[in-house]
C-alpha cells in the first residue's frame, strides 16, 4: 500500500490555497492556449482552401498543428515554466515543512518568487542540474536491472524512468526544506535518498500518478457537457474536438489542484525518509554508474 496521507497533504495545501488558485489560472491560460491553437489552426487551413469545393477538408489536420506548435513552444520554456510555477509551489511546501510561516492571500506568491530567486542558481547553471536531475532520475529504473530482452520490457522501462522523473519537484521541494544547501549539494543528497529507498519511491509515486489521472477521468464528463453546451450553437459538425477540450479542461484541474496535493503528500513522505547509512559509498557507486550524478558531486566539492 501507500506510505503518503492525502489528507495530511490536503491540510498542508489548504495554507498556501491562494497561489494554488495562481497555479489554477496558469494552468488554465495554458489548456486555453492549446484550444485556441487548435481553432486558429483549424481557421487558418479553411482559410487557405477557401477556394477549393471542400474548404474543411483539412480543417481537422489543421487543428491539430496549431495544438502542436503550442506544445513545442511551451516545451522549450518548459524549465521557465517549472521555475516560475511548480518551483514556488515546492517552495511554499518547503517553509511549511520548516514550520515558517507564509504569507496569506496574495503575498504567498510574492513570497514563493522571492524564495525561488534567493535559492535557485543562475538559469544556465539551474538547467543544467535539472538537466542532470532527470538524466539520473530516468536511469534510475534499469539500474542493477537484467537489461530488458524484449520491446514491451524496453517500454515498461521507459515508462518507470519517465514516472521516476517526475521526482525532480519532490527533489526541488527537498531542496527548499534544507536552506543550507546549494542546489546541486540538495540534489546529491536527495537522489542518495531516493536511490536507497527506490523502489518504495516509485510505488507510491505510481500511487499518486493513479490518483490524478482517476481525478482528471472524473472531471472529464463534467467538462464534457460543458464544452458541449458552448459549441451547440456551432453551425459544424464538431466531431471528436469537444473531447479534446473537455480532456484540456479537465488536465487544468488535474494539473492545478490534483498535482498539487500529490507534490505535497510526496514531499511529506520524502522527507521522513532517513539517509543511506552508507552514503559515501552509495555516493561512489552512483557515480560510477551515472556520469550525470558524477557531475553532480564534482560540482558540488568544487
Amino acid at each position: 500500500m501507500w506510505d503518503f496521507s492525502l489528507l495530511s497533504a490536503t491540510r498542508t495545501l489548504e495554507k498556501s490555497m491562494a497561489f494554488v488558485l495562481h497555479r489554477w489560472l496558469i494552468y488554465l491560460g495554458v489548456g486555453l492556449a492549446y484550444i485556441f491553437g487548435a481553432i486558429i489552426g483549424a481557421g487558418t487551413t479553411i482559410g487557405i482552401g477557401s477556394l477549393s469545393s471542400n474548404p474543411t477538408a483539412f480543417a481537422a489536420a489543421g487543428a491539430w498543428v496549431g495544438m502542436g506548435i503550442v506544445g513545442w513552444v511551451l516545451y522549450k520554456f518548459r524549465n521557465a515554466f517549472l521555475t516560475g510555477v511548480q518551483a514556488r509551489n515546492a517552495a511554499l511546501l518547503g517553509a511549511e515543512a520548516l514550520k515558517q510561516p507564509i504569507p496569506k492571500g496574495k503575498g504567498q506568491i510574492e513570497f514563493a518568487r522571492s524564495r525561488v530567486a534567493e535559492r535557485f542558481p543562475a538559469p544556465q547553471e539551474l538547467n543544467s542540474v535539472l538537466a542532470a536531475m532527470r538524466a539520473v532520475l530516468f536511469a534510475l529504473p534499469g539500474w542493477r536491472e537484467t537489461p530488458p530482452q524484449t520491446q514491451p520490457q524496453r517500454w515498461l522501462l521507459q515508462a518507470k524512468g519517465m514516472l521516476a522523473s517526475t521526482e525532480t519537484l519532490t527533489l526541488l521541494g527537498y531542496h527548499f526544506a534544507h536552506p543550507a544547501n546549494d542546489l546541486r549539494q540538495s540534489a546529491r543528497e536527495g537522489l542518495l535518498i531516493l536511490a536507497a529507498h527506490f523502489p518504495k519511491i516509485l510505488r507510491n509515486r505510481l500511487y499518486l500518478f493513479a490518483f490524478g489521472w482517476l481525478g482528471c477521468l472524473v472531471t472529464f464528463p463534467v467538462m464534457l457537457v460543458a464544452v458541449r453546451s458552448i459549441l451547440a450553437g456551432l453551425p459544424l459538425d464538431p466531431g471528436i474536438w469537444p473531447y479534446v477540450f473537455a480532456f484540456l479542461l479537465a488536465w487544468t484541474i488535474k494539473s492545478a489542484f490534483l498535482d498539487a496535493i500529490a507534490l505535497a503528500a510526496m514531499l511529506d513522505f520524502f522527507l521522513k525518509l532517513p539517509a543511506p547509512e552508507n552514503g559515501a559509498e552509495l555516493a561512489d557507486v552512483l557515480a560510477r554508474d551515472f556520469p550525470a550524478f558524477a557531475d553532480i558531486c564534482a560540482q558540488t566539492a568544487t
